[in-house]
This record gives C-alpha cells, structure tokens and sequence, in this order.
C-alpha cells in the first residue's frame, strides 16, 4: 500500500485527493461505494460537481484593456487636483469674506474703541486735576493735615519696609529724646 494511503473518507485529506484526482483504482471503487451508502458525502459530492460544472461552463468576464489602469490613475488624480482647487477657492472665498465683515467690524469697533479711549483719558485727567485741587485746598485750609499725611506715610513706609523695625526704633528713640528735651525746657 503506497504511503500517502488514507483510509478515513470523511477527512479533509481524503477530498483532497478525490478533487485532485490521486485516488488508486481500489480507493475509487470503494469511494462510490461509500458514495451510495452515505447521504452526506453524496449530496457534498453533487454539490461540488454542479458548481465545477458551472464554473466549467461559465463565459469567461470581458478583458479590460490594456490602457485601463493608466486611465483609472489619471481620472483618480484629475479628480483630486479639482478637489483641492475648488477647496482651495472656497477656503479663499471665506477668508476673504470674513475678513471682508472682519475689517468692517474692526473700523467700526476700532473708531468706538478710541472715542471710549480718550473719554476715559479726558475723564481720569479731569478726576486727577479735582483731586490735586481738592488736596491742595485742603492741605491750605488745614495746616494739619499735611504733617499727618507725612506722618501716616512715613509710618507705613516704616512698616512695609526691610528695615522698618530698626526706622520704629530710631523714631521711637528720637521721640523720646524729644520729650525729654521738652521737659528739660519747661
């Protein structure tokens, strides 16, 4: 018995060698055997053998021609130029629009922009002037007031300042070298 010999009719190794045409003269008589005694393998088998038969007999498709992949690539590549033209045109098309309504707007908004400009310059520097004004009157209506301003200032400053804890003790100490002198005087 040769090698390749396969005794179970139902594997895929024994279709094979039947659609191949590699069955001995035995194997063969005996695959026809099997085919009248069992109704799976027959009906597989008439299945196959019709869609052989129609693929046997079936008119072959139509031959593209030879230049068919050329014009194919040439319409594809026509096609995107076209697209990226007219994508191209439109996006242009837009900017200029909006740019168009945007400068429109921009003028518009830019003239508002520096007439609320110069109302609020002309505004702070008339509020400015009444504050100095008001200061200066003040300061000469009552003398006192520009030493406690001078006074709260340098206070602050002494604070906030680095080194103000060592400007408190100089005051401080100034202070009372000041009261002692007053009371020496009186």
């Amino acid at each position: 018995m040769p090698r390749n010999h396969i005794d179970d009719m139902h594997s895929e190794a024994w279709w094979m060698r039947v659609v191949e045409g590699k069955l001995t003269p035995d194997e063969n008589r005996r695959w026809q055997e099997h085919l009248v005694h069992c109704q799976t393998c027959h009906q597989e088998w008439e299945t196959m053998t019709r869609v052989d038969m129609l693929l046997r007999t079936a008119t072959p498709p139509p031959l593209l021609p030879e230049d068919f992949t050329m014009r194919t690539i040439e319409l594809i590549t026509r096609k995107q130029k076209l697209r990226r033209l007219l994508s191209f045109i439109t996006g242009v098309l837009i900017f200029t629009l909006v740019a168009g309504v945007g400068l429109t707007y921009f003028d518009v908004t830019l003239t508002s922009l520096v007439r609320a400009a110069n109302a609020v310059i002309s505004s702070r520097q008339i509020l400015f002037a009444a504050l100095v004004r008001t200061l200066i009157e003040l300061t000469i209506a009552v003398k006192t007031l520009l030493p406690l301003m001078l006074g709260v200032t340098g206070a602050v400053l002494l604070f906030i300042t680095p080194n103000g804890m060592m400007a408190t003790a100089a005051v401080l100490w100034y202070s009372r070298r000041q009261r002692a002198r007053d009371a020496a005087t009186s």
